[in-house]
């Protein structure tokens, strides 16, 4: 097992008020002890590959790997045209990724219901921008990992309808850990469910009211979750995605947390 962060208490500084560049963070990850980062696509400034490949190799200047290239779909969209432009958004995923030396694509459904078609019509329009993309992505070595993500696929029902529609072993799961319960369901059920599909781990806390927190001092079980986990030999990355509001010192305390818990399930 190895740990990976996707900072989310620090975004406001990275991606919106510029106050830590990329380039910080890439070295407080470094310095704090991660074996790697996320490469999240609202960081990047440009998709060009010269200017990607400059970053990617920031990271393993660093001596930090790219866990996971974290991007997103709207994938249910009714429209062939739309949906072949994310046909084509996911083919691009596909090629940042093989620059960022990961093997691995965070994708989702996201995106609101749409109005015009039945809930079983949005999920199978998921289902095919997915099928579709599969071929490319196994030919560059890179898998999808799709995510428990709000808001389309956030249950349990519709995100494991999703996997049962594309019928495909390829399409992997990255397993958010409290996703699960703005739908009021289970993440143990969840990991339950998927274990043997799961190539990545969003390490995510909430607090009862559903606030983000530092990992480990909210509500999600995750003895029972690293159990499951371990009981498939999962031996991937998890990913803090580092909630609350502590900054560095509430990412240091996950780090730790999610180790002697790993340890210890």
């Amino acid at each position: 097992m190895k740990i990976s962060c996707i900072p989310i208490c620090l975004f406001d500084d990275i991606i919106h008020t510029g106050k830590m560049s990329l380039s910080d963070w890439i070295r407080m990850a470094a310095d704090i002890g991660l074996a790697g980062i996320e490469m999240y696509r609202p960081y990047l400034k440009t998709t060009q590959p010269g200017g990607l490949e400059k970053i990617a190799d920031e990271v393993s200047q660093a001596g930090l790997e790219v866990s996971m290239f974290t991007s997103y779909g709207e994938l249910a969209t009714t429209s062939e045209e739309e949906r072949l432009a994310q046909i084509e958004f996911l083919r691009q995923d596909v090629d940042i990724a093989v620059i960022f030396r990961t093997n691995i694509i965070r994708t989702t459904a996201d995106g609101s219901w749409p109005e015009d078609c039945s809930r079983e019509q949005a999920l199978q329009n998921v289902a095919d921008c997915l099928k579709r993309s599969l071929d490319y992505a196994e030919e560059n070595g890179v898998m999808f990992a799709l995510e428990d993500h709000p808001e389309i696929g956030k249950s349990i029902k519709d995100f494991t309808r999703i996997l049962e529609l594309v019928g495909d072993e390829r399409l992997k799961v990255n397993l958010d850990t409290s996703n699960p319960m703005e739908a009021g369901d289970s993440p143990v059920e969840l990991t339950q469910l998927v274990k043997e599909r799961v190539v990545h781990v969003h390490a995510s806390d909430r607090s009862a009211d559903l606030r983000h927190q530092v990992v480990g001092e909210g509500c999600v079980p995750f003895a029972e979750i690293f159990r499951i986990l371990k009981s498939v030999n999962y031996d991937g990355w998890i990913s803090l995605e580092a909630g609350g509001k502590k900054g560095r010192q509430g990412i240091v305390a996950g780090i730790n947390y999610v180790r002697e818990t790993w340890d210890n399930a």
